[in-house]
């Protein structure tokens, strides 16, 4: 009888972080196809968002937002969703855009690793 508890236990536990997982894809996808395209960085007490960030994202269409000082805590989410930014303007714009955004964004030397 524990045996069967236990399994029904994992099975539960597995089939709620799938479904956990699915939705988070969900809006993620929802995110990129939406007319606001959002770039998250990580900032601190100061806003770290430049005048050459605020030019990069007229230019490109796209809006950044500063965590400030309360970093979030699913770092691995908001760098997903950067790197549908990131695809999006590869594929708009070309690649001239990676040379003009600034390299502390969230997720954004990881991106370029896997990119080459």
């Amino acid at each position: 009888m524990k045996k069967l508890q236990l399994i029904l236990t994992i099975f539960l536990i597995s089939f709620t972080l799938q479904a956990q997982e699915k939705k988070q894809n969900d809006t993620i996808k929802i995110e990129i196809n939406s007319n606001t395209k959002t770039i998250y960085v990580l900032g601190g007490i100061a806003s770290v968002i430049t005048k050459e960030d605020l030019a990069f994202a007229k230019k490109y269409n796209v809006h950044f937002h500063d965590f400030g000082c309360i970093a979030p805590t699913n770092f691995e989410e908001y760098e997903a969703k950067n790197e549908l930014i990131f695809d999006f303007l590869n594929k708009t714009y070309g690649m001239q855009w990676q040379k003009e955004i600034n390299p502390s964004v969230l997720g954004f030397e990881k991106w370029k690793k896997k990119e080459i």
